[in-house]
């Protein structure tokens, strides 16, 4: 069958993953050829073991460590994967350090895993996880300031305070990175802190799509997101004119702040109708996507064609690993 568009799911605060009709729900999307992809903040091998664990079908294509890497889930391999500098990674550790942080709340991914520290507090918090390495704090901060480690994302955790004055370092010093912001639990689930993801600079979700696209040459999509980090990607499919939908989570100050900020975008360039609003979870409307419905509140369409039956092999012979800052537009 002919893949002649893409569905770009986030994951967490947006699909419920434990629904046992889901992947029944996303077979059927296969009928008008759309492919199932996702976009998130965690680790491929985070998406692969996840969908394993509920028996839900995998995505073709996973776009993960917010968008530091584009993994081809049929032909094994990564189609595209940025990493940090080393010089970036020291900078960035010596001013979190300086500011109080503590190595026991640092953590960063190849790709694949997660490493972390082997604190007890670090230990019981991923208890459940199986794709985490647990290091020394020595060996952690060894291996982050090693030239060859191929390190895609940083993830830096503790006072609001602190995250926002490691980026007020990363701007005042021109650091070249993407950031994104926003509560966690780690490494104290009963603690409310923040934690900083940060990616090489030539990433986001918004270029991730835009290179998927174009590395495809799919140019119908709809993205489907519910937080911070969901905005490139809103941003790109909105100038583009492709419909969105933004899934709100009830009570979560971020999805209030991320609908006022994407409807306001959306307004000033005309691009209104393409903005659709759901509740938790996207699953209960993969089914109506497709349709066209208004409400007394909104005008909202719904996409058209999420379909999805087997995954198609894609030729990519012709098509090399490339770093996505090639021919990207800044976004």
């Amino acid at each position: 069958m002919k893949i002649e568009s893409m569905c770009i799911f986030d994951l967490d605060g947006t699909m419920d993953l434990t629904d046992s009709r889901l992947t029944a729900k996303l077979l059927r999307m296969s009928k008008n050829g759309t492919m199932f992809v996702t976009a998130t903040g965690r680790t491929n091998n985070y998406v692969k073991e996840t969908c394993r664990k509920y028996a839900i079908m995998p995505p073709r294509f996973i776009i993960a460590d917010n968008s530091g890497t584009i993994y081809d889930n049929v032909e094994k391999r990564y189609i595209m994967k940025t990493t940090l500098p080393v010089e970036t990674r020291r900078k960035i550790l010596e001013e979190f350090l300086r500011l109080g942080g503590n190595l026991s709340e640092l953590r960063y991914t190849d790709g694949d895993n997660v490493f972390a520290s082997k604190a007890e507090k670090v230990k019981k918090y991923y208890e459940k996880e199986t794709i985490i390495e647990h290091r020394e704090e020595e060996e952690l901060e060894e291996e982050l300031l090693e030239e060859e480690s191929d390190i895609t994302k940083i993830t830096l955790a503790g006072s609001k305070k602190i995250m926002q004055g490691v980026i007020r370092f990363i701007e005042t010093e021109g650091i070249k990175t993407w950031t994104d912001i926003g509560a966690t639990k780690f490494p104290h689930r009963a603690r409310k802190n923040y934690r900083l993801d940060i990616t090489d600079g030539e990433t986001s979700k918004g270029k991730a799509v835009e290179f998927l696209s174009d590395y495809l040459g799919i140019d119908s999509f709809t993205c489907i997101g519910n937080g911070p980090n969901d905005f490139s990607m809103f941003r790109y499919a909105l100038e583009l004119g492709k419909p969105i939908v933004i899934v709100r989570e009830k009570g979560e100050v971020e999805s209030k702040e991320l609908i006022a900020q994407v409807e306001e975008y959306a307004s000033e360039i005309g691009q209104s109708d393409k903005v659709t609003i759901t509740g938790f979870p996207i699953n209960n409307y993969i089914d109506k996507l497709g349709e066209e419905t208004s409400t007394k509140q909104r005008r909202t369409r719904f996409v058209k064609g999420l379909e999805y039956k087997a995954i198609p092999k894609i030729d990519t012979a012709r098509k090399g690993s490339r770093n996505i800052g090639i021919n990207i537009r800044e976004r």
